[in-house]
């Protein structure tokens, strides 16, 4: 991905990921890894966002293990291996587990 032009990247990734193409090999080994990760919706205007927050590695502007918040995020892969956000991929490591599971919510 480069700096200039990153909406035509951007818009490149997300089409390829509608047709069901993953990132490189090569993408995944240089994208930084969020660890312990969790997502959150955050308000935006009158719209809202999706965000990944987690303790980074191998992010060029954090150190390792650092906390980090993503940008809002334009595509989750289902299967949970990355998302990407308007200028950068994220591999996504281990979930954190605080997660709330279907059977854990009171419907009543």
């Amino acid at each position: 991905m480069s700096n200039t032009g990153w909406k035509e990247d951007l818009a490149r990734d997300l089409e390829a990921y509608t047709l069901g193409e993953v990132p490189s090999a090569f993408e995944m080994l240089r994208a930084p890894t969020i660890e312990h990760w969790s997502t959150e919706v955050r308000p935006l205007g009158k719209e809202y966002k999706l965000v990944v927050h987690g303790e980074a590695r191998k992010h060029p502007d954090y150190q390792d293990g650092e906390t980090i918040t993503t940008a809002a995020v334009h595509w989750f892969d289902r299967k949970g291996l990355f998302v990407r956000t308007a200028h950068r991929l994220y591999v996504l490591g281990e979930q954190r587990g605080d997660e709330i599971g279907v059977d854990g919510i009171d419907s009543e």
